[in-house]
């Protein structure tokens, strides 16, 4: 890297490139490429639809990473499975290539990547934790377990532990061995539920389909620095218990307040 101790990047997510607005064409969304590095943190679009990988290329074209983190969206019409796979085959036909001015596709599922020497990313979908108060009303209404196929509350909740539990070995991994590495965690939900959604939606019953209360765990600390996600249509970037959270998404309709496809972040 140019400098070994800014890492520079651009966070998108809930680009919704499959949803119509107005006489914009589905599947094409132009931004400024401000930095080295791009995350695209989910909801970008569906991967039953070719469209998302060409508007993939294109970026690779701009950026010398493209990290991607699958959302609850991408896999719409299909299963988690077929829209992992259909991913990771894009991921390995994208290694790279500088000579041609193509950049890397690198996909977060579960997945740790090291920046440099001193900073990691992991980065997984890390579905949330559901309120058992409202699974009835989550069951039938949560728009996942109608439009994923063989989804349903109980896999929603065993993907859940999975998440945490990979989040928590790792970042704990590098605390207790890795001395002077510092942790970004890149997911689609949120990680924490102050501030990171539209207050208007605080205490209704389909809240826990879109955050958990993650800031109280052991593996909130030190090493990690920063928690970039997306999935609840709402920007923002504060600190919470010594960790910066961050959001920039577009969201649907006209887009959330406070979105910015230009900003960066720097690391």
């Amino acid at each position: 890297m140019a400098s070994e101790e800014r890492f520079r990047l651009q966070l998108l997510s809930d680009l919704h490139l499959e949803i119509q607005r107005g006489d914009s064409p589905l599947y094409e969304y132009n931004f400024p490429a401000n930095a080295p590095n791009l995350a695209l943190l989910g909801d970008i679009g569906w991967t039953r639809d070719n469209r998302l990988f060409d508007w993939l290329d294109n970026q690779l074209m701009r950026f010398e990473r493209v990290f991607f983190i699958p959302g609850n969206n991408e896999p719409y019409a299909t299963s988690i499975d077929e829209s992992t796979a259909r991913l990771q085959d894009f991921a390995r036909q994208r290694p790279g290539d500088p000579s041609r001015s193509l950049g890397t596709f690198i996909l977060l599922t579960r997945t740790r990547y090291d920046v440099s020497s001193t900073l990691t990313i992991l980065g997984c979908t890390l579905w949330s934790s559901l309120d058992p108060s409202a699974l009835d009303v989550l069951s039938g209404t949560l728009a996942d377990f109608k439009r994923i196929k063989s989804f349903d509350v109980s896999t929603f909740s065993a993907v859940h532990k999975a998440d945490i539990s990979w989040l928590s070995d790792n970042i704990t991994r590098i605390r207790e061995h890795e001395s002077g590495r510092r942790v970004m965690v890149l997911t689609h939900h949120a990680p924490t539920i102050q501030g990171t959604s539209d207050p208007k939606y605080q205490g209704e019953p389909r809240s826990s389909a879109f955050a958990t209360e993650l800031s109280a765990k052991a593996f909130w600390s030190k090493p990690l620095v920063l928690w970039g996600f997306g999935h609840t249509h709402w920007s923002c970037d504060f600190e919470r218990n010594g960790v910066r959270v961050y959001s920039n998404q577009r969201g649907s309709g006209q887009g959330s307040p406070g979105f910015d496809s230009a900003k960066v972040v720097e690391i």
